[in-house]
């Protein structure tokens, strides 16, 4: 009768089936995660992480560049608070650094520089408005809805009302907002994917 073979040793058998990795994979899967790590200390202003990268050798710097970079372009976001402003500014210097030889890289920048811009100049007050005016007409309804309800007590003034921590208004909150951020951020997904695919 045939011996039923343990759970490590069906692994095990599995693991002496798998190719070992290749040159090309080795520097992949060592200077990637080294890449990320220098983007992540220039994005902290710490040590001078392009030095670094000038000073690696040949062979490592195209995965030292690929990580740099993954870092870089997940920092760019929608300008929806002031510090990110700042935060896009320093991911933006980095990126130029990284792909000033290639052209059409410059170019993906100019772009992503130009739809956070007109984000802050455009989306911002729009989102902004558009909070004011759900605030409004939620208070509105709960309003009425006290007043039916009321027995001849008086409903509480307009703005007493904390409608911000409603789920109704949260739920409906997050609906605007996403339909408001959405067409900046399919032209900054569209950019982020094509400066991934940068040399």
């Amino acid at each position: 009768m045939a011996r039923i073979k343990s759970a490590f040793e069906k692994a095990m058998e599995r693991v002496e089936q798998i190719k070992a990795p290749d040159a090309v994979k080795k520097l992949e899967w060592e200077f990637v995660p080294l890449g990320r790590k220098l983007a992540g200390s220039y994005m902290k202003f710490e040590g001078d992480p392009f030095k670094k990268f000038s000073s690696s050798t040949d062979e490592a710097k195209p995965y030292l560049k690929k990580g740099m970079i993954e870092v870089l372009i997940a920092n760019i976001q929608l300008p929806k608070k002031e510090n990110i402003d700042a935060i896009n500014k320093r991911s933006f210097e980095g990126l130029a650094i990284l792909l000033q030889e290639y052209q059409p890289a410059k170019d993906l920048l100019e772009r992503a520089i130009y739809v956070t811009q007109q984000y802050a100049q455009y989306g911002n007050p729009q989102r902004e408005q558009a909070y004011l005016e759900l605030k409004k007409q939620i208070e509105q309804v709960v309003m009425e809805s006290l007043a039916r309800q009321g027995g001849g007590v008086p409903p509480p003034a307009q703005g007493n009302i904390r409608v911000e921590t409603m789920p109704e208004f949260q739920q409906q909150w997050m609906k605007i907002s996403g339909q408001i951020d959405h067409q900046y951020e399919q032209h900054l997904d569209q950019i982020r994917q094509e400066l991934i695919n940068s040399p």
